[in-house]
């Protein structure tokens, strides 16, 4: 194999680390401006100091790759515009991107500058790498949670397409699929999808069943001695996660996977030694995602540095003072690190350029968006409904609102079944989950071809690819994350979507000012069980205990239970593990969000409430067949009592969320 067909990709939090990466051999290195990235712990960089990077880079044939990765709301445009015009003039390698507008804004207003799918937009299937292709997105991030043959699976699809695929290979895992974990931003509007993550799953929780304090804290990745598969999957680029690590730890790993690689590529033994990765943070190693044999294994119940208590055990340490001398070598090995980093980079001299200030001010030959369409009316609203269980679907009879049913996610079981029901109930439209995974994205495009629905919602955006195939009416769901008027053009324009909801994450304020044309329904959620994240790991076996040691397809198919968490810095937290779908974990309390339509009445032509059996704290007073007659009053009606009757019937509710915004 040639050094060429592989990408070593390295974080780069701030300059010392970007240059510690350049000397340990980086093929590449992603990193994020001041604003609009998705670390903002990181020191980042400033455009002053851009081009004297990309030259320092660009001189030890070294890539620079920007990260544009978080939701761009709609008054923060005419600055994204105004950054891409300045970084359309430096010799940048490419920008990775999360938000569908900058996407959009991207293909047609700066068809120069190459584009990455971010982690954050959690590619798992074909339609996903179809849907970011047609925004010439020339690679994907894959999604950190698939194993090694639905990766080259993809990697072989993605050569067929010209899109390249790009796995982490090393640094911290996720308990969530990225992308759609709301955890923190429901928190304290830390969103993590505005870059802000406050990591509430490394966090300390009251002591579970399973005598855990850290339920949710997972190991970290480590594919140090799977090269061999990920070369044979078709892997282009190899991901090493850290932006909001020190000089020393990029260097050390991005060294260990330099030699590992050009091992591989002279034909020499790959090296299993992993004493160095051991050296620097970590909170102990798992391939397990990768294997496909994820579990109660990848789980540690300890956040923190894990380099002392694996050396004492390497040592076999029986004593205070063995554990000492350990700790003791460890600050010596580190501080030889860095003192090797310090004279690699020491010739490394950034030169100064003016490229027009941090700030972003001043005169910019930036190019006019056109002015994007602007409904002449918004209709008075309509009531959508979402459901889960078969028992409801005669609440149809007695409604006029608009129904939806929850398909789930491991949907391949129940394929036959949901494609006789929806053939028996025409007024019913499908609801597809965020997360589609090989089988189950084929049981979508099969389930699709054979009801062919009036309309549907996806939170997935493969599936809206395939909506637009077969020429069917389809909206982008709430975990879409929708936050722009430039995703809802580019929704409409490119593929043929007839509506979008709008993200829950936003407030008043970072969402008046969305336009949509008269062609698309603009939705809002306004009650709903609070899903902050989902997971294909199980979060039963650090919280009630669970016999599996490891997850199977049974447990997606079969497992249904219930449990919660106590976070001691604030509320508890639901989980629960429905049949057929992933576990999730939900706020205590439910979603209702009465004071969005007084506060925009004319923004949304249709609004939704969430009737699916999920269990919180929340408890309902009235059936369903009566609370959906008490929001078409309420919608019909929009006073102040129906509202206070609404609280009454449901209550405790939470609306923290849209106060605050991200």
């Amino acid at each position: 194999m040639r050094r060429d067909q592989f990408e070593l990709l390295a974080p780069g939090g701030d300059l010392d680390s970007i240059k510690a990466a350049i000397a340990a051999g980086a093929d590449a290195i992603y990193c994020g401006l001041d604003r609009f990235n998705a670390r903002n712990r990181a020191t980042n960089l400033t455009l002053d100091n851009l081009n004297g990077v990309l030259n320092l880079a660009h001189e030890h044939n070294c890539k620079i790759f920007l990260t544009l990765n978080v939701l761009i709301l709609e008054s923060e445009i005419p600055a994204i515009v105004r950054l891409l015009s300045q970084l359309n003039t430096t010799a940048i390698d490419g920008v990775i991107v999360q938000d569908l507008g900058l996407a959009y804004i991207l293909k047609h207003h700066f068809p120069s500058l190459d584009v990455h799918a971010s982690t954050q937009l959690n590619t798992h299937n074909e339609g996903q790498i179809q849907f970011l292709n047609q925004l010439t997105a020339s690679r994907v991030n894959l999604s950190r949670e698939l194993n090694i043959n639905e990766i080259k699976h993809l990697a072989q699809f993605g050569k067929q397409h010209d899109v390249l695929m790009e796995v982490f290979v090393h640094g911290s895992y996720c308990i969530g699929f990225s992308g759609i974990c709301y955890i923190s931003s429901a928190r304290n509007g830390a969103s993590g999808n505005r870059g802000r993550c406050s990591q509430p799953c490394r966090e300390q929780y009251a002591t579970t069943n399973t005598g855990n304090d850290y339920p949710l804290n997972m190991k970290d990745n480590s594919a140090f001695g799977d090269l061999e598969a990920l070369v044979d999957a078709g892997v282009y680029s190899l991901k090493v996660e850290g932006r909001i690590k020190k000089s020393h730890y990029v260097y050390t790993v991005v060294d260990n996977w330099r030699k590992q690689i050009d091992r591989f590529c002279d034909g020499v033994e790959l090296s299993s030694d992993t004493t160095e990765l051991y050296t620097v943070f970590n909170r102990d190693f798992s391939n397990a995602f990768l294997q496909g044999g994820f579990g109660k294994a990848m789980y540690i119940d300890n956040p923190r540095d894990h380099a002392v208590t694996h050396f004492s055990k390497v040592y076999q340490c029986t004593s205070a003072e063995q554990v000492t001398l350990v700790k003791k070598k460890l600050y010596d090995d580190k501080t030889a690190i860095i003192e090797t980093v310090a004279q690699k980079t020491e010739s490394m001299k950034l030169e100064s350029s003016n490229t027009g200030g941090a700030s972003l001010k001043g005169a910019i030959d930036a190019p006019q968006l056109k002015p994007l369409p602007q409904a002449s009316a918004t209709p008075s609203q309509k009531l959508s409904v979402l459901i889960s269980s078969p028992c409801d679907i005669s609440l149809i009879k007695e409604s006029d609102a608009t129904f939806y049913y929850q398909l789930p996610m491991g949907l391949t079981a129940e394929c036959d079944e949901l494609i006789e029901l929806f053939k028996q109930q025409p007024n019913l439209r499908p609801w597809f989950p965020a997360i589609l995974i090989g089988d189950d994205f084929n049981a979508a495009q099969r389930f699709l071809a054979a009801v062919k629905p009036s309309q549907l919602v996806t939170n997935n955006s493969g599936v809206g690819f395939i909506a637009k195939q077969l020429g069917l009416r389809w909206v982008a769901g709430p975990q879409m994350n929708i936050t722009n008027s430039y995703a809802l053009a580019c929704l409409e324009d490119e593929f043929d979507c007839t509506g979008a909801f709008v993200s829950n994450e936003l407030n008043m304020k970072q969402m008046r000012h969305i336009k949509r044309s008269d062609n698309m329904q603009l939705f809002y959620s306004i009650y709903h069980p609070n899903t902050l994240l989902t997971s294909r790991q199980c979060l039963f076996q650090q919280t009630e205990g669970c016999r599996k040691i490891k997850v199977n397809k049974g447990c997606l198919k079969r497992c249904e239970k219930r449990t919660s968490i106590i976070n001691l810095k604030d509320n508890p937290y639901v989980i629960q593990k429905h049949k057929g779908s992933h576990n999730a974990i939900y706020s205590e309390h439910n979603i209702l969000n009465l004071q969005v339509l007084s506060d925009l009445p004319d923004l949304f032509t249709d609004v939704l409430i969430d009737l699916r059996d999920i269990q919180t704290e929340t408890q309902v007073s009235s059936g369903k067949a009566q609370l959906i007659e008490s929001f078409t009053t309420l919608l019909d009606e929009t006073n102040t009592h129906n509202s206070q009757s609404l609280y009454s019937v449901i209550k405790p509710t939470t609306n923290a969320q849209y106060l605050k915004g991200i």
